[in-house]
C-alpha cells in the first residue's frame, strides 16, 4: 500500500467525504497535500512527531482565531468533532490537519503594504484575547542560538558577530513583548483574487517582540546580497504599512524606531534555525562571511544601527 493509498483510507476512515485522490505538495516542516472529494479540493498538513507539541499549539491558535472569525482557511472537523486526526508513534504523535483550500497567491507587500498592515495590526490585536500559553522567546533564540554555532564551527570571525549582537540586543532587549507569529513573511500571507488575506502557519507564534513581525514583512531586501537601495526600499513599504497597522492596535515610539534594528536581528536568528534544521555542515566558511558582510552593510545604510 502507497503513502498516498494509506492517507486517502486514513481520511475517509475520520472524515465524511467521500476522499479520491491525493496529491503531493511539498514536504518542509510539515508534508503537504492537496486531497479531492466529489470535485472540491481541500488541503492536507502532515505534521512530523518531532514537532508534535509545536504542531498542537499552532492549532490551538489556528482554532481560536477561526472562532473569532478572522481570516485563517477555515479547519474542518473530523465524523467525532475534532479538529484533527493524531496518529501516535513511537517518535511522537503526528497530525493529520484538514483545511479548506484557498485559492490565491502570496502577497506582495510592496503593493498591498496599507492592506497588510491593517490584517496584521488586527492579527495582534485579535491574539490578545488568546487564552493558551505561548512559549516566550528571548535572547537565546534571537541571539545566542546563532553564535553558539558560530562557535561550535570555530569560524574564525565570531567574535565580530558577537560584538555587533551585543550592540543589537542592548538596542532591543527591552521592547515590549506581546504576541509574535515569527514567521511573518509574504508566503505565509495569501491573497485571493477578489483581495482577502489569509494568514498562515501558526508554528513559530510565540511572545516575542509583536515588532519582529513588522520587520519581516516589511523587508524588502535580498537575504543573501543586500542591494545598495535595501534600507530605501524596506522604509517605503514601512511607511506605508505602519499607519494601517496602528489604526488597530498600538506600538510605542521605541518599538517603531527598532524596525532596522530587528531586521539585522532576523538574520541571527533565521541563520540558526536553518543550521538546527539541516545541520551544521549545511553551511561554510564562506557563507559566514557573506552574512557578517550583509549586516556591515546594512548598519551603514542605516545609519549606524547596529
Amino acid at each position: 500500500m502507497t503513502e498516498q493509498t494509506q492517507i486517502l483510507d486514513r481520511l475517509n476512515q475520520e472524515y465524511d467525504m467521500d476522499f479520491e485522490a491525493v496529491e503531493f505538495l511539498r514536504d518542509s516542516g510539515c508534508t503537504a497535500y492537496a486531497v479531492h472529494a466529489k470535485g472540491c479540493r481541500y488541503f492536507l498538513r502532515v505534521t512530523k512527531p518531532m514537532f508534535s507539541d509545536t504542531a498542537r499549539r499552532s492549532l490551538d491558535i489556528h482554532l481560536f482565531l477561526q472562532e473569532q472569525g478572522f481570516s485563517v482557511p477555515r479547519i474542518l472537523f473530523t465524523k467525532d468533532g475534532s479538529p484533527c486526526v493524531q496518529e501516535r508513534g513511537g517518535t511522537g504523535s503526528s497530525f493529520y490537519v484538514l483545511y479548506e483550500f484557498i485559492e490565491g497567491t502570496e502577497v506582495e507587500p510592496e503593493q498591498d503594504a496599507e492592506a497588510t498592515g491593517a490584517f496584521v495590526g488586527k492579527l495582534h490585536k485579535t491574539m490578545k484575547g488568546y487564552p493558551g500559553t505561548i512559549p516566550s522567546n528571548g535572547r537565546h533564540y534571537y541571539l545566542d542560538r546563532y553564535l553558539h554555532i558560530l562557535r561550535r564551527k570555530q569560524y574564525a570571525r565570531a567574535d565580530e558577530f558577537a560584538a555587533y549582537g551585543e550592540r543589537l540586543w542592548k538596542k532591543v532587549k527591552d521592547l515590549p513583548y506581546g504576541y509574535c507569529h515569527g514567521d511573518m513573511y509574504r508566503g505565509n500571507i495569501l491573497k485571493t483574487a477578489e483581495g482577502r488575506l489569509y494568514i498562515l502557519d501558526f508554528d513559530t507564534s510565540c511572545q516575542g517582540f509583536p515588532m519582529y513581525d513588522l520587520a519581516l514583512i516589511c523587508n524588502m531586501t535580498d537575504y543573501f546580497q543586500l542591494e545598495n537601495d535595501g534600507w530605501r526600499k524596506s522604509q517605503m513599504v514601512y511607511e506605508r504599512f505602519l499607519p494601517q497597522y496602528l489604526r488597530h492596535n498600538s506600538l510605542s515610539k521605541r518599538e517603531t524606531e527598532a524596525f532596522p534594528d530587528l531586521i539585522a536581528l532576523y538574520h541571527f536568528a533565521l541563520q540558526a534555525t536553518i543550521i538546527e534544521i539541516f545541520g551544521m555542515d549545511c553551511v561554510d566558511e564562506e557563507f559566514f562571511h557573506r552574512q557578517l558582510a550583509w549586516l556591515y552593510q546594512w548598519q551603514k545604510q542605516c545609519g549606524g544601527i547596529g
